[in-house]
This record gives C-alpha cells, sequence and structure tokens, in this order.
C-alpha cells in the first residue's frame, strides 16, 4: 500500500520503518523533508520524504503521528487532498506542550477523538498506535509469544480492517474496541493507556471476547 505519515518523529519515524519492512510505500510528511536523510537511510531507501500535502495526495491510507498542537494547522492544510480516506490517528495531547487544544481534549467526556474528528470531517477516522511508546513499538514489535496490543476504534467497518492489516504488518496484535466513541476506553488515563500489554491482556482490562 501507499501509506502516507504525517510526521517523522518517534511513533511515526518508528512505524514507518516498520511498514517499509512490511513492504509498504511510506512516505512521510514533514516540514522540512531534507532533514530525513538519515531517516530514509535507514529504511534503505525504500521511504520517502515530503511535505505533509504531498504524503497525503498520493496515499491509500495515512498515519497522523504529529504534535497534537500542530492538528488545526495541518488539518487545514490537508483537508482538500485528504478527502475521505482512511486516517489511523496516532496523537496524543502532551501537557503543557500542546497548550489549550490539547487540554481541552483531554477535558471531553466524549474522548480525545472528537477533538480531531471535526477537523477532518470527511475522513475515515481511525485511533490507533495511540496507546504504546515508540521505544516499545521499536522493540517488541513482531516479538514471539503474545505480542503487544494496539487498542483500535473507529466507525467505519473498511477502515477498522485496513486498521487491523496495518497493525498486523508492523508486527503488532490489534484489539479492536469499537465505534469511535468507545476511543475513550483507551484514551490517557485509562488502564490500557502506555501499560504495554499484550493483545490478550489489552482485551481481558476492556472486557473483550
Amino acid at each position: 500500500m501507499k501509506i502516507g505519515i504525517l510526521g517523522a518523529g518517534m511513533i511515526g519515524g518508528t512505524v514507518g520503518r516498520l511498514w517499509t519492512e512490511a513492504g509498504h510505500d511510506v512516505t512521510f510528511g514533514v516540514r522540512h523533508p531534507a532533514r530525513l536523510s538519515q531517516l530514509i537511510a535507514e529504511t534503505g531507501g525504500k521511504a520517502r520524504a515530503g511535505s505533509a500535502l504531498e504524503a497525503v495526495s498520493g496515499a491509500d491510507a495515512v498515519l497522523a503521528a504529529i504534535p497534537f498542537r500542530a492538528w488545526p494547522g495541518v488539518a487545514g492544510e490537508i483537508s482538500g487532498a485528504l478527502g475521505d480516506k482512511i486516517v489511523l490517528d496516532a496523537t496524543v495531547p502532551d501537557p503543557p506542550r500542546d497548550g489549550a487544544f490539547g487540554d481541552a481534549a483531554l477535558a471531553r467526556p466524549d474522548g480525545v477523538a472528537f477533538a480531531v474528528a471535526p477537523l477532518l470531517p470527511r475522513a475515515k477516522l481511525v485511533r490507533a498506535f495511540s496507546t504504546v511508546m515508540w521505544t516499545t513499538l521499536g522493540a517488541e514489535a513482531h516479538r514471539a509469544g503474545d505480542r503487544i496490543g494496539i487498542p483500535l476504534a473507529g466507525d467505519d467497518t473498511e477502515a477498522l480492517a485496513l486498521a487491523v492489516r496495518l497493525v498486523t504488518d508492523a508486527g503488532f496484535d490489534p484489539v479492536v474496541v469499537g465505534a469511535l466513541s468507545e476511543a475513550k476506553r483507551f484514551d490517557p488515563g485509562e488502564s490500557v493507556f502506555n501499560s504495554d500489554m499484550s493483545g490478550r491482556e489489552v482485551r481481558a482490562a476492556l472486557g473483550l471476547g
């Protein structure tokens, strides 16, 4: 698949490398593409770097791994090219880094996802890769036995199915929690957030079959 990744930091860079190893075509969308020469080299030249708009325009699916505070600006920049594409949202508010926008998202009774969803009204949004530290993602991908669990939530069946495939390709256990409204069950502060739980343990903690 052609995957656009917004951001090339700890989460975006780590997952992007795992996807190139699985054979996917990755484009990192960043402000300064020329600065990614080392990351591109680490993928064996299998990934590319461009602007956020370039990453989204040619993608079958998009992973958002940007600072949470950047969402309003980035959404305005990519909305035309994004349309109704599938977006895996790994962004998490980090006080005090993300300011009032992040604080308001964490205070929402319906969950962090609904601070982002109105900014991408046509996109098929799935919360994904939002609960596990990048160090764990890098060290534990494709591990033997019970794999690290990645909770997923979204309203579109096709988008969830694709998220399941991409989480599996990256070397983890996809755990479908339910609709986007269920994403609040794995927001910051919840039991499975930053827990390094296996997929089996995530299912048990969330009462999933």
